[in-house]
């Protein structure tokens, strides 16, 4: 793990580089759709009119865009099923090598076991690789979590992975293994069931990290949670966790991040200024380049180069436009780095998030009960408002 030296070195480097003095340089932290291939059909992808396209960046492709990058501190890969990429692991050690990277996080819905292993111990090689999170996506108990997902036996075949992941940690802790789950209206029991069941089945997951339901999901019905609900879920997730949280890589962020984003959706707009266009940025499959999720692509690699679209008048418009809290969401992908490296924002958040304050452990007579059958999906209680789906 990193050193106090090397992290105060990290984060003078990355304020500064906030700063865009004297421009704003390739983004240090790169959020890159490493395929659109996926052998699922979640009923609330945002990503699902892009999936299984025969327009995917081939390596050679990916290769120049790593050639072309600055620095970059934190690769996210995403998809598709980014381990469904043949060269998963030769991209990452291309941009480890070339770029640097230190860290790299990338969800999975975990199906297949055996490519994800001989993918993250490919990988794991490079010695100046600091870490590689492994996210777990799983959405509720399992037969809620195979009927979201259309794909019977997903949530077992999860498992397997977990079990396999939890060996080759214990070759290289370098690996973390964590859990994602959605938060829609209709999964909130079911993932306080889900929490449990992992914490008490996974001992080697560390952490299990609560995302909202957002952009044009493949199922338009589904809405936001109520947010009272999402406070309270995230309040015994945070106590249920507390004993791993503790010794997790990067623990700290996590109150922070809940609280800015409550308070993004209280407010409905920026509650810390997004750097989304500074610090971050997105390259899709097919090449498209945006300055984050939120907003439509602003060119395409296969065009021009990625300085070239970096660089261009529409993008110094939008990256204003942001800067303007024009728009807002709660992407934790962008939100992190935003919180993490604005000195001023950094300090309301842990003053906010109360950061010093001692969480109480769950006792176990307020864990739910795992066992008792999955709810079926039912429509939006009316007594609260959801949360926007942004």
């Amino acid at each position: 793990m990193e050193s106090v030296l090397s992290r105060v070195a990290k984060h003078a480097r990355l304020n500064w580089q906030n700063l865009a003095i004297p421009e704003v340089k390739t983004p240090p932290f790169l959020i890159l759709f490493i395929n659109s291939i996926c052998n699922m059909k979640c009923e609330h992808c945002f990503y699902w009119q892009n999936l299984n396209q025969r327009d995917d960046l081939s390596l050679d492709e990916l290769v120049a865009l790593s050639e072309e990058l600055g620095p970059i501190e934190n690769l996210n890969l995403s998809g598709g099923e980014p381990f469904l990429r043949k060269e998963f692991a030769t991209v990452c050690r291309q941009f480890i090598q070339h770029n640097g990277v230190k860290e790299i996080y990338t969800p999975t819905n975990a199906y297949f076991t055996e490519r994800t292993i001989d993918a993250v111990r490919d990988v794991l090689k490079e010695p100046s690789l600091r870490l590689f999170g492994i996210e777990i996506s799983l959405d509720g108990m399992p037969e809620f979590h195979d009927e979201f997902r259309v794909s019977k036996g997903s949530f077992k075949r999860a498992m397997e992975t977990y079990d396999a992941l939890a060996e080759l940690q214990k070759e290289d802790p370098r690996l973390q293994i964590h859990a994602i789950s959605t938060a829609t209206h209709t999964n909130m029991a079911e993932i306080k069931r889900l929490t449990t069941f992992l914490f008490d089945r996974c001992p080697q997951m560390m952490h299990h990290n609560l995302a909202i339901i957002r952009g044009d999901r493949k199922d338009p019905t589904l809405q936001g949670p109520i947010l009272e609900e999402y406070q309270d879920l995230y309040e015994y997730i945070r106590r249920l966790w507390k004993p791993r949280e503790e010794s997790r890589y990067g623990s700290i962020v996590e109150p922070m991040l809940q609280w800015v984003k409550v308070k993004s959706i209280e407010r409905q707009q920026q509650f810390v200024p997004c750097r989304a266009g500074v610090l971050s940025a997105v390259v899709h499959a097919n090449g498209d380049v945006g300055l984050c999720e939120q907003h439509p692509p602003i060119g395409n690699l296969r065009k021009n180069t990625f300085r070239e679209i970096w660089h261009a008048e529409q993008t110094r418009r939008l990256r204003a436009s942001i800067a303007a809290k024009e728009c807002y969401c709660t992407n934790e992908i962008f939100m992190w780095p935003s919180i993490t490296f604005q000195p001023k924002h950094l300090a309301k958040a842990m003053v906010g998030a109360k950061v010093w304050e001692k969480v109480e452990p769950l006792p176990e007579s307020m864990k739910v009960d795992y066992a008792e059958a999955a709810k079926p999906l039912g429509p939006l209680p009316k007594r609260h408002p959801a949360l926007p789906v942004i």
